[in-house]
């Protein structure tokens, strides 16, 4: 069992590497695209939709290779990487904590803040199980998982004070 921390790199406030595995660097208006690299090869990670809730992966050549669909109603999703289909399922009622699964197989636990020096920490069984642009694409999702739940709970604070 490995754990490793989406760590922001020195110098860089947008940039972040994960433990061996590969680097994220945000971009854009309030964070919200991205660029992956991992084994020589790179992503771009963008929001897409009217409400901007669906995350995608294209490689160099623009082929979407990896979507995140949210579900309506619970938390997580449906993960799509490179033709698979993965759960991101809820596993705190408390924190943004998510378990990303094939089926009844757990690769990984992950947890995102909205912010700071180390917004995600993951947990995973096999490294070798899970592919590095997997787990960056989905170490992204959280993070965007973690910040849209920040903020739904800071306007739900505004509006119960009357704010």
């Amino acid at each position: 069992m490995a754990a490793l921390q989406l760590t922001r790199t020195p110098g860089d406030r947008r940039s972040y590497a994960l433990g061996g595995v590969g680097t994220l660097r945000l971009q854009g208006f309030a964070s919200r695209t991205a660029t992956v690299e991992a084994g020589g090869a790179r992503w771009r990670i963008s929001r897409r939709g009217l409400l901007q809730r669906r995350i995608e992966a294209t490689d160099e050549a623009g082929v979407t290779v990896g979507e995140f669909v949210p579900r309506s109603l619970r938390r997580g999703g449906t993960l799509r990487w490179d033709g698979r289909d993965f759960a991101l399922r809820g596993a705190s009622q408390w924190r943004e904590r998510y378990v990303l699964a094939d089926g009844d197989r757990e690769f990984a636990v992950i947890e995102g803040k909205s912010w700071g020096r180390r917004p995600v920490k993951v947990t995973i069984e096999e490294a070798a199980a899970v592919e590095p642009g997997l787990l960056l694409f989905a170490c992204f999702v959280v993070r965007g998982l973690a910040e849209d739940a920040t903020a739904a709970a800071g306007g739900g604070a505004t509006a119960a004070s009357g704010g």
